[in-house]
């Protein structure tokens, strides 16, 4: 054989153990990536620059603090204040843990006012320059709620006597509030968000080994940082909306942060244009992927390129958004909307077969996501394809908490959720509560609240009592059928064990008496009103909301759910049928796939818990 041959022969095959080698290194080595969502970030200590109102002295600081009301956190889905120091403790339980890879899937900030968006830029760049961390951002629905922004205004702030303080943008944005104006409280779009926070993800950096977003070629061999940073400007990054001829950003990109790991983020914002061709004449959708599919559909072509590089190289591809890709109730949507309306729960958000399918066919195995506020783990699969979505808990919401992924190879997941207990200057303003308190006492507000929520011990405990005010005053009224509530806070254990033993005639006969028993009576028995509760601490907490379930009552609910599994019931909309539907719902919840702490084999198809 010719020599001249032989050696490129050699150095062939030396190159290509050489790379083999580089790929398993890079697959064995460990990789730990936190994921914060839903943080809500607002300024707690802003400067409104306002001549009219500076914020509410609190003695407990020496400072002015620009906070909402307790009636406000106490009707909404989430924290507006306390989240801000919650925040700072999940970041100093990252540094803690030597975790320098952390993701924001989105509600970054509290509805992208420059206050908030300034606020979690100062608190990114310290954690980034103190502790080496990187963090990697996407959009909510909460971030630039208008792509290009605009004039906003909040009425709920805490006022300097207890009472309600409006902050607008301008003066003439609400008609019956004394307004105090500030520019700190209007939108920011696209441009302006993106360029504040440019450092975290939505542009390249020199640290990254690969980036590249949706509009530009992918091509990993000849990267180079300069030429990405000149194709990433946000007027290269746009796509037409609809057939209005207007033209959005779309903040999406693909980094690989670390040898082997790509991180893929997806803004499925949707807005819609109304009106004059105004740049506030958006409309934004807190639907997701349901309507991300059908106006961005570049996106599903881009994901599919990404997935086969991704494959190709054998790099590890973490999807992660603000909106889920997965059903989040453990398989029992379609019960729901069945039971309580399909505008109820926001089970409009709930992603359809369809559009799980469409992102599973374009490459994605395993998804991060947050919007709801929940703690789950959801699973799509059909004959060629699987996909995992992970839901990120809300740190300004029961559960509080983050997830943690751990992974040595491309199909070896695990992952585990730390809740947070303990924050730090948690209770800074509940002195400024108690002056609000008061004067809705003295003003007899019917919006008055409980103020034992102020005796919550730590974080964890005062999210729980948040969620169970926001069940009592919100949930209840506003998505339950009033019957079933009745009959479920009032209707004791014995009492559900002799009705999962009835027919449906003499079922529905029991719960009708029931119901007048119930009706006739002054008060209800309140050693029973705990079945609302536990469905709540099961669908937005999983795991993490059954283990505060007591022991007996999982041991009712197991023996129970038992019985009930074996009704049936007739489309007739009757109480009988409204009991055995919302117990199938309760048994999908109570038997959910594990969310706490597990791993996930992508090659075998498994998911198992991690005691």
């Amino acid at each position: 054989m010719n020599k001249n041959h032989i050696l490129p022969t050699i150095l062939g095959v030396a190159l290509q153990l050489i790379c083999t080698n580089t790929t398993l290194q890079a697959q064995t080595e460990t990789n730990e990536i936190a994921f914060l969502s839903d943080i809500h970030l607002q300024n707690v200590y802003a400067d409104l620059k306002s001549e009219e109102f500076k914020g509410v002295f609190n003695p407990a600081t020496g400072k002015f603090a620009t906070i909402r009301t307790m009636k406000s956190q106490l009707n909404s889905t989430r924290l507006f204040n306390e989240t801000y120091f919650a925040f700072i403790s999940a970041l100093e339980d990252l540094k803690e843990k030597g975790i320098k890879i952390v993701v924001l899937p989105g509600d970054f900030t509290d509805d992208g006012q420059p206050m908030n968006v300034l606020a979690l830029k100062k608190i990114l760049d310290q954690y980034a320059r103190e502790s080496g961390m990187r963090f990697f951002l996407t959009t909510g629905n909460h971030d630039p709620v208008k792509p290009f922004g605009g004039i906003a205004g909040k009425s709920d702030f805490l006022g300097v006597d207890g009472s309600e303080q409006a902050i607008a943008g301008s003066l003439d944005f609400f008609s019956s509030f004394h307004i105090a104006k500030s520019d700190q409280i209007n939108y920011w779009g696209y441009p302006e968000i993106t360029k504040a926070l440019g450092n975290h993800g939505f542009f390249p950096s020199q640290k990254d080994i690969f980036w590249a977003h949706p509009f530009q070629e992918l091509d990993y061999d000849n990267y180079t940082f300069d030429q990405a940073k000149a194709s990433a400007i946000l007027e290269r990054r746009m796509y037409q909306a609809g057939n209005s001829g207007l033209f959005l950003p779309d903040a999406s990109y693909v980094v690989e942060p670390v040898e082997g790991i790509w991180l893929l983020a997806l803004d499925g914002n949707v807005y819609t244009h109304t009106g004059a061709e105004s740049s506030e004449n958006w409309k934004g959708s807190s639907v997701g992927f349901n309507q991300a599919s059908m106006h961005k559909i570049h996106q599903l072509d881009w994901i599919n390129k990404v997935s086969n590089e991704a494959e190709k190289r054998g790099k590890t591809l973490i999807s992660f958004s603000h909106y889920p890709l997965v059903e989040f109730h453990d398989g029992a949507s379609d019960e729901m909307k069945s039971l309580f309306g399909s505008r109820k729960f926001q089970l409009e958000r709930v992603p359809t077969p369809e559009t799980s399918k469409l992102y599973s066919e374009a490459g994605i195995k395993i998804h991060f996501a947050g919007h709801m506020h929940i703690n789950d783990t959801g699973l799509y699969q059909d004959p060629t394809n699987i996909m995992y979505n992970i839901q990120v808990p809300s740190l300004a919401a029961f559960p509080p908490a983050y997830k943690i992924l751990k992974t040595t190879n491309i199909s070896q997941l695990e992952i585990e959720t730390i809740s947070l207990t303990q924050v730090d200057h948690m209770n800074e303003f509940f002195d400024l509560y108690r002056m609000e308190h008061n004067w809705l006492l003295e003003k007899q507000d019917p919006g008055i609240w409980d103020s034992t929520i102020l005796a919550s011990k730590d974080y964890f405990e005062y999210t729980r009592n948040h969620l169970l005010e926001l069940t009592k005053s919100r949930f209840i009224p506003s998505d339950w059928p009033a019957d079933l509530a009745l009959l479920l806070e009032s209707i004791s254990n014995e009492e559900l064990l002799d009705w999962g033993q009835m027919n449906e005639k003499d079922g529905d006969f029991f719960l009708n008496e029931k119901l007048e028993s119930i009706k006739k009576q002054t008060s209800s028995n309140p050693d029973n009103q705990k079945i609302i509760d536990d469905f709540y601490l099961l669908k937005n907490g999983d795991e993490i909301g059954k283990r505060l379930i007591s022991e007996d009552r999982i041991i009712f609910y197991k023996e129970f759910l038992s019985s009930v599994s074996k009704k049936t019931y007739s489309a007739e909309t009757n109480l009988n049928t409204e009991f055995v539907q919302f117990f199938g719902i309760f048994q999908k919840l109570f038997d959910s796939l594990p969310s706490d702490h597990f791993s996930i084999d992508l090659e075998k198809n498994m998911i198992e818990r991690i005691d």
